[in-house]
């Protein structure tokens, strides 16, 4: 089968729906001639082969600052619609991964030349995190979104969460979950010995990776910390960085932003003690199943896909925005070492056993069978 993959960006770019689209294509180069459509971004080539996946890269101006509700980074591809056009007649199933870029032109595109078109949801409508988002984000889908989906021959979601609160409920075509996955042969159980010596760490140690947005909450572990004797050690990037380093000031906190490797990150879940993301809507939260494949008790949110990875055994739910909780679940599992390890431990086996990327490429190979 030949397969063109639609998304905005696509390796080097890290992010988690490009992370999806990297290890997905890879094990689906294994079986199919698969093709990427992508921005060029500086320092790449136009075309090349990737683990035996063709990218195809067309010019682009990346947008990084946008007014709320629009999602940055945001590109502009002037010569997108030549090789669109070219690489629909080329394929049997085109695959879009960003209905925020590619939208109704696309889709009516690849109908109109008799192509089979499906969707995977890395996003559900956003809720809970500002009234600009909000209304913003759900008035897209009930305007563009919903009929980009209704125009799909199959579609997959990264949670049933996110599957259920965004396709339309007059969908009449295939469906599928499409969990993100994780490499459990980098994130496991190994020492934090050099990841503390490293940077610093010293004693009992909460951590939180993510992109430092409303979205993820990270202001309310802050919080939180304010009453816990522990280190706090908050990874990533992004526009709140200052922000949240002013807010965590006199804190026992460190931020990490610099550039990590998946062995390099691994030593830092492995350098905690407990791994927390307090985040306000997550469609999935990939952090949190790479904590667990460490062999790291977690602390979620109950928004979102969050519940669909956090079972009672390996972690605790608490509500979004609530500080207090989060403080008293974090304290729980630092004062028992023993139930830290209970989680631990059952948190690895439910990662082997749910969510690897097999799994996941297996879920796209079965909606491909089942439109074709």
């Amino acid at each position: 089968m030949r397969i063109l993959m639609l998304n905005p960006f696509f390796f080097p770019y890290t992010g988690g729906t490009e992370k999806h689209l990297f290890e997905v294509t890879k094990r689906l180069a294994k079986k199919h001639d698969v093709t990427v459509l992508t921005a060029r971004l500086p320092n790449t080539e136009a075309q090349e082969e990737i683990n035996g996946v063709c990218v195809v890269r067309t010019p682009a101006t990346i947008l990084e600052k946008l007014p709320r509700p629009l999602p940055p980074p945001l590109p502009l591809m002037p010569k997108h619609d030549e090789e669109l056009k070219r690489l629909i007649a080329e394929n049997d199933v085109v695959h879009g991964h960003n209905r925020f870029v590619y939208g109704l032109s696309e889709s009516s595109r690849v109908k109109k030349a008799g192509k089979k078109m499906c969707w995977t949801l890395h996003n559900a409508r956003p809720e809970g995190i500002d009234f600009l988002t909000d209304v913003g984000g759900g008035a897209f889908d009930d305007l563009v979104g919903g009929r980009i989906l209704k125009r799909c021959d199959g579609v997959l979601a990264v949670s049933r969460e996110t599957m259920e609160a965004t396709l339309p409920a007059d969908y009449d075509g295939k469906r599928g979950i499409a969990y993100n996955g994780v490499d459990t042969k980098v994130f496991r159980p190994i020492s934090g010995k050099q990841a503390r010596q490293r940077y610093g760490l010293h004693g009992r140690v909460v951590m939180t990776n993510c992109r430092l947005v409303e979205q993820k909450g990270v202001k309310y572990l802050i919080d939180a910390m304010k009453g816990v004797d522990a280190q706090l050690v908050v990874f990533g990037r992004g526009p709140l960085l200052e922000k949240l380093k002013k807010k965590a000031a006199g804190m026992d906190a460190i931020f990490i932003y610099e550039w990590l490797s998946e062995g390099d990150l691994a030593g830092l879940y492995a350098a905690c003690d407990v791994f927390v993301l307090p985040s306000l809507w997550e469609p999935f939260g990939m952090v949190l199943a790479e904590a667990m494949a460490c062999g790291k008790p977690v602390v979620g949110t109950r928004v979102g896909g969050i519940p669909e990875i956090v079972a009672k055994d390996c972690g605790f739910l608490v509500p979004p925005a609530d500080s207090k909780a989060l403080a008293e679940r974090v304290l729980l599992l630092l004062e028992d070492n023993g139930l830290r390890k209970k989680l631990g431990s059952a948190g690895r086996k439910r990662v082997l056993r749910e969510f690897t990327w097999e799994k996941t490429a297996a879920a796209y190979e079965k909606i491909y069978g089942d439109i074709t």
